[in-house]
């Protein structure tokens, strides 16, 4: 299928037939640095003597310090490097969407995001070239949808055609056994680190980093040698809307959330709350936001829950924490994209006292969404301390769950926003409803939906008036969505990688 460099005459065997194989962990952003540096995988990996390459496309010099060691190495990539192989051509752009928006079988979230940008684009360049463009890749893609051929076809074609040397220079510089990745190179840094490593018949592996990847990314953009999954559930999506063949899957967990299945003998609720600035004898909501540009409404809904508390709608007895999701802090030339959503939220914090504002310990602006080392326990700890859940169809559902914590998804956005916002087709929270991953969550029972302010503080005070409602469907959605190895799933997934590793031989 793919162009293939021997890779031989390159490779340094002595490591690996020492039982130390050199590892290359690709990390584009600071999800991927959360989920392959920040759990027991990196642990793992370092404690069994594996030579460790960690490749970024951002300045590495502030988390290199971080994960420093004596078999650690540490090399960037420039984001321009792999702009450039993008390019602009009409083919590669016309393959991207056509793969983009494809999956073997049907996905609702597939159709829906399909829709809101054939929209976009038709309002964007309102012309009949548009139009006749637009037509033929909606063709394209029911097509490819339907043939496997064309499927594989495409990415044949593009792994040919577009890549970038510095990652085959990279590759041949430090002759990996196996590159890890955290996608199916739909990550646009991923795909090309992916590609340089199948063109020179080096070994690879994805550990998937999010529940909705198999559904919300589209096609993969290359083939992996094994993928590493959360649950069956998405062992299942990889066969069957990715083509990933089912035997080069494992199940291994959830890295990032084996604190949670943990004792923390650290943790004292009155403390925590207190150092939130909140008030330990009171029941604490805790608000977990939408990520800025899908969703407009944030700020209301915590506007909605501190007027209800204040008109006695709930016990006086509550407060309210809105947790920022982190995406709220994408930058653009040192500068915040989302400030005006920030300054609402901080200005409702001070006009009414049963509101709180927790925000991530975001460290960068030169890695979105830069967390801290310690964000995970504190997220843990954070929902230890809550009594309701108020949420918009996020993984804060699957983490709630696991500490029995009853929750209410809003499922409204036809509120005026409360700073200024131009609305796009993906403002629209009914899509994020109907997704495939999240109506296995609706199907759970584990959750109540509100689709009016009225439902929302209805839903809100039964679950306060009894904390019990719903808790077998909140066990149903973690027996569904954790996989195995609770509590040690970092460590398999390490253990799984080290294997992969230590097996590899070149791909001819």
């Amino acid at each position: 299928m793919h162009e293939s460099i021997a890779l031989d005459a390159h490779r340094a065997p002595a490591d690996t037939a020492a039982g130390r194989p050199k590892i290359v962990l690709a990390v584009h952003h600071r999800f991927s640095i959360r989920y392959l540096l920040q759990t027991e995988i990196f642990a793992t990996l370092r404690a069994s003597g594996a030579a460790l390459v960690v490749l970024s496309v951002s300045d590495a010099r502030h988390f290199r310090d971080e994960f420093a060691a004596p078999d650690v190495t540490f090399e960037q990539i420039p984001a321009e490097v792999g702009n450039q192989a993008r390019g602009c051509g009409r083919l590669q752009r016309a393959l991207r969407f056509i793969r983009a928006y494809t999956h073997a079988r049907p996905v609702r979230t597939t159709d829906h995001t399909l829709d809101i940008a054939l929209k976009d684009a038709a309002l964007t360049r309102p012309s009949l070239h548009t139009r006749v463009n637009l037509l033929l890749l909606r063709g394209a893609i029911a097509l490819a949808r339907r043939s496997r051929w064309l499927r594989h076809g495409i990415v044949a074609l593009e792994s040919r055609l577009y890549g970038a040397e510095e990652y085959v220079a990279f590759m041949l510089r430090h002759r990996p056994d196996l590159v890890v990745a955290t996608s199916l190179g739909t990550f646009d840094f991923d795909q090309y680190v992916l590609r340089a490593a199948w063109r020179l018949g080096i070994r690879t592996a994805s550990v998937i980093l999010s529940w909705d990847n198999t559904t919300t990314r589209g096609y993969p953009a290359v083939r992996v040698d094994h993928a590493i999954a959360w649950s069956a559930v998405m062992k299942w999506e990889l066969a069957a809307l990715n083509d990933v063949a089912a035997d080069t899957v494992s199940v291994e967990g959830v890295a990032h959330f084996d604190s949670y299945f943990r004792p923390d003998p650290g943790y004292d609720r009155a403390a925590f709350i207190a150092d939130l600035g909140l008030d330990p004898a009171k029941r604490t909501i805790l608000l977990a936001t939408k990520s800025p540009n899908c969703y407009a409404q944030n700020p209301n809904i915590a506007q909605i829950l501190a007027e209800a508390i204040e008109a006695g709608a709930l016990p006086a007895d509550c407060q309210v924490l809105i947790r920022v999701h982190p995406l709220h802090y994408r930058f653009r030339n040192g500068r915040f994209l989302y400030e005006d959503v920030l300054g609402v939220y901080r200005a409702l914090a001070a006009r009414h006292v049963c509101i709180k504002l927790n925000e991530p310990g975001i460290r960068s602006r030169t890695v979105n969404y830069d967390m801290a080392d310690g964000e995970i326990r504190f997220l843990g700890r954070l929902l230890r301390s809550t009594d309701v859940l108020v949420n918009l169809f996020s993984t804060m559902n699957i983490e709630a769950a696991i500490f029995d914590v009853p929750m209410v998804n809003v499922c409204f956005d036809d509120l005026p926003p409360l700073y200024p916002c131009t609305r796009g087709h993906r403002f629209d929270i009914r899509i994020d409803y109907e997704s495939d991953h999240n109506q296995r969550i609706v199907a759970s029972g584990g959750t109540r939906i509100a689709v009016t302010p009225a439902e929302l503080v209805e839903h809100v005070r039964a679950y306060l008036e009894n904390p019990a409602l719903d808790s077998a469907g909140r066990q149903r959605i973690v027996e569904q969505e954790v996989g195995p190895n609770r509590g040690s799933a970092g460590t398999a997934v390490g253990n799984r990688i080290l294997a992969l590793a230590r097996s590899a031989a070149p791909r001819t």
